[in-house]
């Protein structure tokens, strides 16, 4: 049950596949979305082989074979890691956007700081680099470690240019890159329809449905299909066991901050971070011109989709 504690006493738990057998290897970290977290502590276990719990446990055990070490965070708020403060919390549901733009940025600064003590502790190699991955609205937290980079002390920002060569934006909803929705678009977590209690669960099968659309080469947004699951195809939460689903979840933290972090008021607050990660030739200088790939895949549902179009438009 590894755990790092970095600047405040704010601790981030994470789980290791540890050094692969052989010199000079690759490390990925992965930064989870909402909900689905990285691993459940109290559940960790090497002797009974439930090391590799949380949403990425089928990847975790192949990275050996690959070349890779992979290391998965959970974000504050989830299982073993810190959770926010109470002024904290209120910025991220009420507060400015100035406010919400500085919060974040303290977050970026964090996982920095992560990454980096974990370079010196784990004695990550330089040679083999580091990818930044997160997944979907990970994304937000990953951009927010770009954008911390000027904020960053002198010996921490070089260990990370030497060391992080890419970043994996793995299947981002186009809110957390700065993409208001569109007039009328559906997301179950914002479905006043619905009882609060029914918002969560009904987005769990919903974000995790497999969807046919239409002609995505249009970025035409008629083309996506908003409610209408594939029914050949069972969405990913239907198929596991309740025991599978305790192991991969933490419902707690969405009406906390993730919900909000994923809602229309951040927009704002996303695009310019989005903007200054992606696109200032001052940022991506700093950390040395490291390369970006975005990640999707075209069953998701439209928020990812819409969210590919807006980066495609820059």
């Amino acid at each position: 049950m590894p755990s790092l504690t970095v600047r405040d006493n704010i601790c981030f738990h994470y789980t290791d596949s540890g050094p692969p057998n052989k010199p000079n290897y690759s490390s990925l970290f992965i930064i989870h979305g909402h909900t689905f977290h990285s691993d459940t502590p109290r559940m960790t276990s090497v002797a009974s082989n439930s090391l590799y719990l949380g949403a990425f446990r089928k990847i975790t055990p192949l990275a050996a074979s690959n070349g890779l070490r992979i290391i998965c965070v959970n974000r504050r708020e989830y299982p073993g890691s810190s959770p926010f403060t109470p002024e904290e919390l209120r910025v991220f549901n009420e507060g400015c956007d100035a406010e919400r733009a500085k919060l974040l940025n303290e977050q970026g600064i964090l996982l920095c700081e992560l990454v980096d003590s974990l370079i010196n502790t784990l004695s990550l190699p330089k040679e083999g680099g580091i990818t930044i991955s997160s997944w979907s609205m990970g994304c937000i937290f990953a951009i927010a470690m770009l954008t911390a980079i000027s904020d960053l002390p002198k010996g921490v920002r070089e260990r990370l240019r030497g060391h992080v060569r890419k970043l994996l934006l793995w299947d981002p909803p186009a809110t957390t890159i700065g993409t208001a929705d569109p007039p009328g678009s559906y997301v179950p977590l914002f479905d006043t329809s619905l009882p609060p209690e029914a918002r969560g669960p009904t987005f769990g099968v919903w974000v995790s449905s497999y969807f046919k659309h239409g002609n995505l080469s249009s970025h035409n947004f008629d083309q996506l299909n908003q409610r209408d699951p594939d029914p050949s195809r069972q969405a990913t939460i239907l198929k596991m066991t309740p025991e599978e689903i305790a192991a991969n979840t933490d419902f707690a933290p969405g009406p906390k901050y993730d919900t909000v972090l994923c809602s229309p008021s951040f927009a704002g607050v996303h695009w310019d971070q989005t903007n200054k990660a992606l696109f200032d030739p001052e940022c991506r200088e700093q950390w040395g011109g490291l390369d970006v790939v975005h990640m999707y895949g075209d069953s998701n549902s439209w928020i990812i989709l819409n969210g590919l179009w807006s980066l495609e438009r820059g």
